[in-house]
């Protein structure tokens, strides 16, 4: 008679917990001036980025070389130095200028475009997320070579890092952006179409 009692005691219980459960991962919703806010952060980002491409313009990209032999010099990752050493900095005769670089331009045009899909992803909320994931990527690869250079505030790359790894968990181009015309069109077609419903999630 206990045992029929013990056991039915212990399903209620199970069943609160159950509940309790439940109740604890109550899904998020933003508000409209949450998203806008996010919205405004994003724009602010794209920005930045933005603003920094005129440090270092084509066609030599002259301002991105003292930076590059400073990442060389200072990465936190064993072997990311050599990597650099072999790859913008190869057969590099000088500390101060890219003469004799063999692949420093063409590398240096490639970072400079990156960093314009960035600003223009974020600025005009287009595919937002794929330009805050490559904004990770690139602002990952700062904090690795430039942290924990002399002169240099560890915070300033990783607090980049963090705003775009935001910018891709959210999506923020649906406000104030292009993704919110485009993200019902993908999602639309996206039970059609597997391209567009890998698309659908960058946007």
């Amino acid at each position: 008679m206990s045992i029929s009692s013990s056991a039915n005691d212990r399903k209620p219980a199970a069943v609160t917990r159950a509940k309790e459960s439940s109740s604890s991962r109550i899904p998020i919703t933003l508000s409209e001036r949450s998203m806008t806010g996010l919205a405004l952060i994003r724009i602010f980002v794209g920005y930045l980025w933005f603003q920094q491409l005129f440090w270092k313009m084509p066609p030599d990209f002259a301002g991105l070389y003292p930076y590059i032999i400073r990442e060389s010099q200072h990465t936190i990752i064993p072997g990311y130095g050599y990597i650099l050493q072999n790859t913008f900095l190869n057969s590099c005769t000088s500390l101060h200028t890219a003469s004799g670089c063999t692949f420093f331009v063409p590398l240096a045009a490639s970072v400079w475009i990156a960093e314009l899909i960035v600003a223009m992803s974020l600025m005009f909320g287009v595919f937002t997320r794929f330009g805050a994931i490559l904004g990770v990527v690139l602002a990952a690869q700062l904090y690795v070579g430039l942290a924990y250079a002399p002169g240099e505030w560890y915070w300033t790359y990783g607090m980049l890092v963090l705003l775009c790894l935001v910018l891709t968990a959210i999506p923020a181009g649906r406000r104030l952006g292009v993704d919110q015309w485009l993200a019902p069109r993908l999602h639309a077609a996206a039970s059609n179409n597997r391209f567009a419903r890998f698309v659908s999630w960058f946007a």
